[in-house]
């Protein structure tokens, strides 16, 4: 099963303007910002997937984690550097065919991956119906979609200009509920889902983030 830990993190950089890998090595937060996407991780299971396609790909650190489970994976960013990651991905022995990119006109066939995964991205998108129609344009039938939004709301703001993230205001312009109202106009059902609380005991405080898993029907 994919998972993100610490040691992972060894030696990975910033890429791009928008990375937040600074933010995974924190004490807490560092947790919080594994966890999120560990927390996806967990939702597809032992699954091996023929090919696959991650929308954000940043860092790498999602690539690092997928490509042991994942036969021919490939990324698309639409302000990372893809010649530096993939130089990573091969020291760490991880294969990937990455490029820059917008998910509104993703350059892959109709049908060609069995699964996309996207991290906090969707909450930067104004047309988030188009984003979702190109996912499932380029997903095969039964394919699946994980996708991890965080909240969107005055108290996100606050937390994360705490953690001193910049104008996030200006960054989160979609939410969750937007996002998950449109699934169904776009042929995506929910399989399984997850949300990130704190504090983690029951009963539930805020919530901090969004896990679906989605199928193309």
């Amino acid at each position: 099963m994919a998972q993100i830990d610490r040691q992972m993190l060894h030696g990975v950089p910033k890429n791009g303007p928008t990375d937040p890998i600074d933010f995974y090595r924190r004490p807490f937060v560092g947790w919080l910002y594994r966890e999120r996407i560990n927390q996806g991780f967990r939702l597809l299971g032992a699954r091996r997937f023929d090919a696959a396609l991650e929308v954000g790909f940043g860092s790498g650190i999602v690539q690092l984690a997928l490509g042991p489970s994942v036969d021919d994976l490939h990324g698309i960013d639409l302000d990372a550097d893809p010649t530096s990651v993939t130089a990573l991905l091969s020291r760490r022995g991880v294969q990937a065919t990455l490029r820059q990119g917008t998910v509104y006109d993703l350059p892959y066939d109709d049908a060609r991956f069995d699964l996309v995964v996207s991290f906090s991205v969707f909450e930067h998108l104004h047309e988030f119906d188009r984003a979702l129609d190109e996912v499932a344009r380029v997903l095969k039938p039964g394919g699946w979609f994980l996708l991890g939004m965080p909240s969107v709301n005055l108290m996100m703001e606050v937390a994360f200009r705490a953690i001193g993230f910049k104008g996030i205001e200006d960054h989160h312009v979609t939410t969750p509920q937007m996002v998950e109202r449109a699934f169904a106009r776009h042929g995506l059902a929910v399989v399984d889902a997850a949300q990130l609380d704190f504090p983690l005991r029951k009963p539930a405080g805020a919530r901090l983030y969004y896990n679906w898993l989605l199928e193309k029907r």
